[in-house]
């Protein structure tokens, strides 16, 4: 049955943006022709993305920035808003290539370290990590060549391990013997104590590396010039205006691991002579990186805090800050996201687990958001997680509300990531984004409208038809989209109405993560603990410690922005920045505050307003209350069973959904599969005990439509059985709109529900050749209204995924082909008696 919402459409109509993938120039007519479809599909923001696919060269050509400029006036035109992606594929900074083009200087420098018992130490086998995984298109992005080369090698420092546990700095004693473009030997000048080992660091620069240096200013000034200032010429007066915002994507250094690596640090550090500056002001530098590695003492954590909180704040006034310059310069906002380690998961390195965030701009949250103009996520696959959660709280703590998620989708059937998803269903893409707004997005951003198909070469990335699918327009089904946006849009409105009264505040250990490293157990505690939250319907506040320093207590209870706290969560908290933190915290304590410290118990919080029984598979949301003073509740049923369950407030409320509304002391809350409700609710002193809300009337089968079907895919009509998809008679490889068509008769009228179980996987129907409506979810269920006796015809045309079509003939399909069409037969259901 269609969800039901309180709401009308938002102002503006959309919370969906996307980005347009490009691998060559559409032509005029194609860009208007897609730009209209991506309008009335109910898009708001077009960001235009050249892809790998796309020819180097071709990438801020005369010709591609006149494309561009042409897409963005269309884009006007159309009444849509442009975004400006800001560099060829990912990561941002290196404008295609250009940065460090004639630049050798800017290409990235990196530290690296190995230990050794006798007097030689080498660092060899440096491979590349997290890009290089997705194939050989990215790893020839990354490096001309397709693996990292080395040259200006040079000693950065050494220490001596003692056989007492004490540090000798040996920087002076050692000695390169061997530089190569795969790895350097350097030598100790004498023969090491009884008992001892030492360890080399050694600096060199990824010669044919595409990635500029973070750590330097110019490099980021370089990007601008090179990368940026050419869209502003070609787009005049367009830019600002319809394109009025830049996205950066990912920025970081090259994320590299060796043989000889060990210790703490998970990666290779970026390293620059500034860097290096910063470490000799304060004191020897080997001794500072051996602290990097090792609990070398007291002192270790402070030095790690140091060393880490330098390397990002050069990488984020290096980089950011020139972005920031260039809009300002032209009156353009500034959105994008950093490495979120996080991501597809609640735990804090719980999804790119190979990388240690603390080097690659992927720790300091709340500060690289001092960037920003609009906080920006980035969320992978269909699954609950931790990034919009933590992506509103950072907008918050800059007084915005919401934040922007990009969602990509990996693939899920092969060891290919970058295949993506061909198989996905409008049903999942809706969960999903009604999983992110519950969560706290504001804003989606799809990953991605595809300009053009791609072709049959299995090259992920290289070609456009592997490059992170689906291409959402190309998927036949594409007609659902307007109705999903438009439904998420309402469901993001209706919890933006309402502000909560009661949060549990949770810190996020930003002190204890550089100290500690991503292995820590704070990681995996604070996941726990939101994913907690969010599950109990009430996502958490997230606090840094300049949050903390904002709590007020005035003797009425502690709150921030207005807003009361139930706990504090510290979520193995080692170690603070500030040293008026724990003071702040402990009297927050005494004053009544509940600080907690272990595993996630919610059973013991305060409890205020709305209370839910938990029921496996329901997710809801407690938004508070709206300016009229009425709760705000939203429940999702994300199963594909009916659920139940029992609505309290006090001792007794007021319910309203929809058109529907009932007072009791209780609600029982009955939800359809895939079911949303919008719920607002107001205290009352009801009499009535019971009250239920939401249950649909009891259906009984009127008559199963098992036979008589005929189905036109690519030819003419044939006759088809309807309990197996049309993958299994005779279009295994086939993905579009089939059109179904049957008769049937009534012995008098009915008021009828067509239910089309087993739909692969939406359906327009047609009753008698009138359009009757549309399904793409759980329960496919299509009210068809009161039908009178005789012989009626019932057309119902069905459209499937891509992937039957794409996949075909490549290793990426696993299982393929996916079921399509009908694959269990149509029942007529009917709520009149026999």
């Amino acid at each position: 049955m269609p969800s039901q919402t309180t709401l009308p459409m938002p102002d503006g109509g959309t919370r969906l943006d996307a980005y347009w993938f490009w691998s060559g120039l559409p032509d005029e007519a194609e860009m208007r022709r897609q730009l209209a479809e991506f309008r009335a599909a109910g898009f708001g923001r077009i960001y235009i993305q050249a892809r790998l696919s796309m020819p180097r060269e071709l990438y801020l050509s005369p010709a591609f920035l006149d494309a561009y400029a042409r897409a963005v006036g269309i884009m006007a035109e159309a009444g849509l808003r442009a975004g400006l992606y800001d560099d060829y594929a990912w990561t941002s900074g290196q404008a295609g290539g250009r940065s460090v083009e004639g630049a050798d200087h800017l290409r990235e420098r990196h530290l690296f370290w190995a230990r050794a018992g006798g007097r030689r130490a080498a660092v060899s086998g440096i491979r590349a990590t997290l890009g290089a995984s997705l194939g050989p298109a990215a790893r020839h992005w990354i490096h001309e060549g397709g693996v990292p080369r080395w040259g200006g090698w040079e000693i950065a420092g050494a220490v001596m391990h003692l056989a007492d546990g004490g540090l000798r700095d040996v920087t002076d004693e050692v000695r390169i013997i061997r530089a190569g473009e795969e790895g350097v030997e350097a030598e100790l000048g004498a023969d090491l104590p009884a008992g001892a080992a030492w360890t080399l660091f050694a600096a060199a620069r990824a010669v044919n590396s595409r990635i500029v240096n973070y750590l330097l200013p110019e490099a980021g000034e370089r990007f601008v010039e090179v990368g940026l200032a050419p869209f502003a010429r070609a787009l005049g007066p367009l830019m600002p205006g319809t394109l009025d915002r830049v996205f950066f994507d990912q920025p970081a250094p090259g994320l590299y691991d060796w043989a000889e690596r060990a210790g703490n640090l998970g990666n290779s550090l970026p390293w620059s002579g500034g860097l290096r500056r910063a470490l000799e002001a304060r004191g020897r530098v080997a001794p500072q990186l051996a602290q990097l590695l090792d609990d070398c003492g007291p002192g270790t954590g402070a030095t790690r805090s140091f060393v880490y909180r330098e390397v990002t704040a050069r990488m984020q006034d290096g980089f950011l800050g020139a972005l920031r310059r260039f809009c300002d310069r032209h009156g353009l906002a500034l959105s994008g996201h950093e490495i979120l380690p996080h991501i597809g998961s609640f735990e804090l390195n719980g999804g790119f687990r190979s990388i240690d965030p603390r080097v690659s701009l992927g720790a300091d949250f709340f500060g690289t958001d001092r960037f920003r103009d609009v906080t920006a996520v980035d969320a992978n696959n269909l699954v609950p997680q931790l990034a919009p959660v933590l992506g509103q709280s950072v907008a918050q703590a800059a007084g915005r509300q919401g934040c922007e998620v990009e969602l990509y989708v990996t693939s899920t059937r092969n060891e290919a990531r970058a295949t993506g998803q061909w198989e996905m269903t409008p049903a999942a893409l809706r969960a999903q984004l009604l999983r992110l707004h519950l969560l706290g997005a504001s804003r989606v951003i799809l990953h991605a409208l595809f300009a053009e198909a791609g072709d049959a070469r299995p090259e992920p990335l290289g070609n456009l038809r592997f490059d992170f699918p689906p291409g959402y327009n190309l998927q036949p089904w594409w007609p659902a989209m307007g109705a999903i946006a438009a439904e998420a849009a309402q469901l993001a409105a209706f919890l933006e109405g309402a502000a909560p009264e009661r949060q549990v505040a949770v810190l996020y250990p930003y002190e204890t993560a550089l100290r500690e490293g991503p292995r820590h157990a704070h990681a995996a505690r604070f996941g726990a603990w939101c994913e907690a939250l969010c599950a109990a319907g009430q996502p958490p506040r997230i606090l840094d410690e300049a949050g903390l320093a904002r709590i007020e207590d005035a003797g009425q209870g502690a709150r921030i922005d207005g807003t009361e706290l139930a706990a504090l969560v510290l979520p193995a908290v080692t170690a603070f920045a500030d040293p008026a933190s724990a003071a702040r915290i402990a009297a927050l304590e005494a004053a009544g505050l509940p600080v907690l410290r272990g595993a996630p118990e919610l059973a013991g919080l305060p409890e205020g307003g709305p209370v839910l029984d938990p029921v496996p598979g329901l997710r809801h949301r407690l938004a508070g209350r709206d300016a009229a003073g009425w709760w705000r509740l939203a429940v999702f049923n994300d199963s594909e069973a009916q659920a139940a369950t029992v609505l309290r407030l006090g001792s007794g409320l007021l319910c309203r959904a929809g058109g529907a509304s009932v007072e009791a002391q209780a609600v029982d809350l009955h939800l359809a599969p895939q079911e949303l409700l919008c719920l607002e609710l107001r205290e009352a002193a009801a009499a009535t005990p019971r009250a239920r809300l939401g249950a649909a009337p009891p259906l009984r089968l009127a008559a199963e439509l098992a036979e008589g079907w005929r189905l036109r895919t690519s030819g003419a009509a044939r006759p088809v059985r309807v309990d197996r998809g049309w993958e299994a008679q005779g279009d295994p490889d086939w993905s579009g709109t089939g059109l179904y068509e049957t008769e049937f008769a009534l012995e008098r009228a009915l008021t009828l529900v067509l239910e089309l179980p087993g739909l692969a996987c939406w359906a327009e129907v047609r009753l008698d050749g009138a359009v009757a409506g549309r399904v793409w979810h759980p329960p496919f269920r299509l009210p068809l209204g009161r039908v009178g006796a005789g012989r009626h015809r019932l057309q119902i045309a069905v459209a499937n995924t891509a992937a039957n079509r794409f996949l075909a003939g490549t290793s990426f399909g696993g299982a393929c082909p996916d079921p399509s069409g009908l694959t269990r037969p149509p029942r007529l259901l009917t709520e009149d008696l026999p």
